[in-house]
């Protein structure tokens, strides 16, 4: 079993170069925080006034995330003062937290604060939270709970036995998350979800992307003796593995609304509608999927005590070969995505 440090995927330095698929989800999320601040119901003279992204990764979308929340509360009368709020970053001791304050050091009207800590565990204190979220980070796990067999993906594993300790772990790490979002937040207070999941063809959407990571891997010889450790700890829930109503009650939350929708990712539907170039279109995809899958493989590396020199050439190597594949064949990794909202109140 892999400890926390290993199986944690780090945010990459260069994040914000890929931000436009996470800013599409954000967009698509939009429309719940409207309705969840229609629910909200916290007195507004609460100082201070605290909203929290969980699983904060990109600094430029978590801002943009906050001030359309700050928009949305000024709308519906639901502050009297923006100087109250205090805006919470939350993520991984690992990510770039320079950049965050840079980009938000001529902001005056609010404030913001910077918290790296995995949000598998409390984060805040009790009763502080007005408005928690997360998008696009509950299917990373705390967690590696076991090595699988070919593939480097849970939901795609052929053993079924190993795909239910990553299940397992899933719902592990789903009740952990709700219960310390259900401690921090008061009463009244709303915590909106954005879960990447599976539709009922336990499609992600972006399959042939995902496959193509493991095709690549066991064509490298220096990666074929580390495949067992290449595991990308997370798991794609269904809808229904989301929408859990035992644990919302057991959790003092109150279900407002839950939704499947399916979105577009922005890099990856532009060859189709004749944009860019098939070159482009396989740099974007490659460029997107090694900001945030890369770490796994280069923990793997480490753990078999490969050099740094050698690390950074197989991973260059790795991720030539990949868009090579894409390059080939640019409509297969034309893609989508699926993901479940919520919007739960705490009671």
């Amino acid at each position: 079993m892999a400890n926390n440090t290993t199986a944690i995927v780090e945010m990459s330095k260069d994040d914000n170069t890929y931000v436009r698929p996470q800013l599409e989800l954000i967009d698509s999320t939009l429309p719940y925080f409207r309705k969840a601040i229609d629910v909200l119901d916290i007195s507004s003279s609460s100082t201070p006034f605290f909203i929290v992204n969980f699983g904060s990764v990109h600094e430029s979308n978590s801002i943009y995330v906050m001030k359309m929340i700050i928009q949305y509360l000024k709308e519906a009368k639901k502050i009297d003062n923006e100087e109250q709020i205090i805006a919470v970053h939350n993520g991984l001791p690992t990510n770039d937290w320079t950049s965050l304050f840079e980009l938000t050091s001529e902001e005056n009207s609010y404030s913001n604060a910077a918290y790296g800590q995995y949000f598998d565990e409390q984060c805040l204190p009790p009763n502080t939270i007005a408005i928690g979220f997360s998008i696009a980070s509950l299917h990373w796990l705390s967690r590696k709970p076991c090595n699988v067999s070919h593939h480097c993906v849970a939901n795609f594993v052929q053993d079924k036995e190993e795909r239910e300790i990553f299940k397992h772990q899933s719902k592990l790490d789903l009740t952990s998350f709700l219960k310390h979002r259900s401690t921090e937040l008061v009463p009244g207070g709303v915590l909106i979800l954005n879960i990447p999941c599976v539709n009922d063809g336990n499609s992600l959407g972006f399959d042939n992307c995902v496959h193509l990571l493991y095709k690549c891997a066991k064509s490298i010889t220096h990666i074929q003796q580390v495949l067992l450790d290449h595991m990308i700890p997370s798991y794609y829930r269904s809808f229904s593995e989301c929408v859990d109503d035992e644990l919302f009650a057991r959790c003092s939350f109150k279900l407002i609304k839950d939704e499947f929708n399916k979105t577009n990712i922005a890099l990856m539907d532009q060859d189709q509608n004749g944009n860019v170039s098939v070159d482009k279109f396989s740099k974007a995809v490659t460029s997107f999927m090694r900001s945030w899958l890369e770490s796994s493989l280069k923990q793997a590396l480490e753990i078999n005590k490969q050099s740094t020199e050698e690390i950074n050439k197989i991973l260059d190597q790795f991720w030539t070969l990949y868009e090579q594949e894409i390059k080939a064949n640019p409509h297969e990794y034309i893609a989508c995505a699926y993901f479940t909202h919520l919007i739960l109140k705490k009671v």
